[in-house]
């Protein structure tokens, strides 16, 4: 934030959180620790930004077609669906945001787990429809935002450096333009 804020002269007046790796389980006891560490690292900085926390969950059972039965198809990129096959207490969408060469396409399930933003549902899944576009080495759309990506690839690549205690670590080519990337 104050980094942002140096940067910028003001501090962000919205935060958006793409999270990955919880479990429908286990998100009100992580995401809720998280959502509250986050108010109290904007607190800490004396600022008070409006704020969204989406889990993101790619391992779902739930199928999309298109198409008529019998003739059924992949949906195209960018279908977004927020009724109907959601839960009807919970603000969720499912998105595909990429095509499937092979097979049936997954959707991924978008839960925002706490807004503050009060923004638009059309625009918070345009705005994530519109993140699958900006992986800097695809040329096309990935399946969840680049943001979520690049802390995999992060994640994957200091396990690799922690793991290996004799040998130095070989930094793989697609890990090369990690370091140079500005993570927000």
């Amino acid at each position: 934030m104050e980094n942002f804020k140096a940067k910028n002269g003001v501090f962000p007046a919205r935060v958006i959180i793409y999270r990955d790796g919880v479990a429908d389980s286990q998100i009100p006891s992580v995401c809720g620790t998280e959502i509250q560490q986050f108010k109290q690292g904007f607190a800490q900085a004396s600022c008070n930004p409006e704020f969204m926390f989406l889990n993101v969950n790619k391992r779902v059972n739930t199928r999309i077609f298109a198409g008529e039965q019998g003739n059924y198809r992949n949906p195209q990129p960018g279908l977004c669906v927020d009724q109907g096959i959601t839960d009807k207490d919970t603000y969720e969408f499912y998105m595909v945001a990429t095509s499937a060469r092979q097979g049936m396409t997954n959707p991924t399930r978008y839960t925002i787990v706490h807004d503050s933003c009060g923004a638009p549902p059309d625009q918070i899944e345009l705005l994530t429809y519109k993140l699958c576009y900006t992986y800097y080495n695809v040329s096309g759309s990935i399946k969840v935002p680049a943001a979520v990506q690049y802390a995999h690839r992060l994640a994957a690549l200091v396990g690799d450096r922690g793991t290996r205690q004799q040998e130095p670590p070989k930094v793989h080519d697609h890990y090369a333009n990690l370091s140079s990337l500005y993570f927000i």
